[in-house]
């Protein structure tokens, strides 16, 4: 009876420990597949501060920091936290720090898109920094050449207006996108496929944010986090009466979507 008793306890102990391993392997191999359809990147640009007047900035004044790793969320913080504090300890800078991080999910295709462009145009002698955020759907036809397109697009547009007195940022964006929107819907293969886009344009003195879809652009401000754009929903009642009025319909299926598809009621 001892011995059956003996053999019982150690067959116990194998089970759990099997158990235990199996356990172990399966939490492996969960962050493995986070690790991989994770893709962090983490720009800094320095801008250093230029004391002489002449209003030019030398190569050895401008230096940027360009670094591409694959890590789950969870390292992404501690990495861009170390990052940003290494940068801002270098004296006579002014530092802009900036980073991105995007997930696949379930889906089999990436059909977002994140376009960062740093003095990608210059108004009132000053240079500013691009940023923008394209959440496609249908594809990431739409999404990949607003990454490709749009800040160009804005460049060319602020170039065309930098003379004028009446400058109007709205104006100008409303212009950008309504030319980014007419060169992907003459393409016929994208006929399906749209992309919402929130983008920012920051310079020393100001932030101009526009959108169109539901993508939002927030901003921290002591401890609080304030909205810089509004979501484009089929549920606003004036989104809802635009699209009625163009013959369109939204329903409520799992959420208000046009046609009972699209969560966005705008796009590119």
């Amino acid at each position: 009876m001892k011995d059956t008793k003996r053999h019982s306890s150690e067959s116990t102990l194998r089970r759990v420990d099997s158990v235990e391993a199996v356990t172990k392997l399966e939490n492996v191999h969960r962050r493995r597949l986070k690790i991989r359809r994770m893709k962090y990147s983490c720009q800094t640009k320095i801008h250093v501060g230029n004391d002489t007047g002449s209003g030019t900035v030398t190569e050895n004044e401008r230096r940027e920091i360009h670094e591409s790793v694959e890590i789950s969320l969870s390292l992404a913080t501690s990495s861009s936290s170390e990052e940003e504090d290494r940068s801002s300890k270098r004296n006579g800078s002014e530092v802009l720090s900036y980073g991105s991080v995007s997930t696949i999910g379930t889906r089999k295709e990436m059909e977002d898109a994140v376009s960062v462009e740093i003095g990608f145009a210059v108004k009132d002698s000053e240079k500013c920094d691009f940023f923008g955020v394209y959440d496609g759907h249908g594809g990431a036809q739409v999404a990949e050449a607003c990454k490709e397109r749009f800040h160009q697009v804005v460049a060319e547009e602020v170039e065309r207006c930098g003379k004028d007195d009446e400058w109007d940022w709205e104006r100008v964006m409303e212009g950008c996108f309504g030319k980014m929107d007419s060169e992907v819907a003459g393409d016929a293969a994208v006929r399906t496929v749209g992309s919402t886009a929130v983008v920012a344009v920051v310079s020393t003195t100001e932030i101009v944010v526009a959108n169109c879809g539901d993508s939002r652009a927030v901003m921290g401000r002591a401890g609080e986090a304030v909205d810089l754009s509004t979501d484009h929903k089929p549920d606003r009642p004036d989104e809802l009466m635009r699209i009625e009025e163009v013959g369109g319909r939204v329903i409520n299926w799992n959420g208000h979507r046009v046609l009972g598809v699209l969560a966005t009621s705008r796009s590119i």
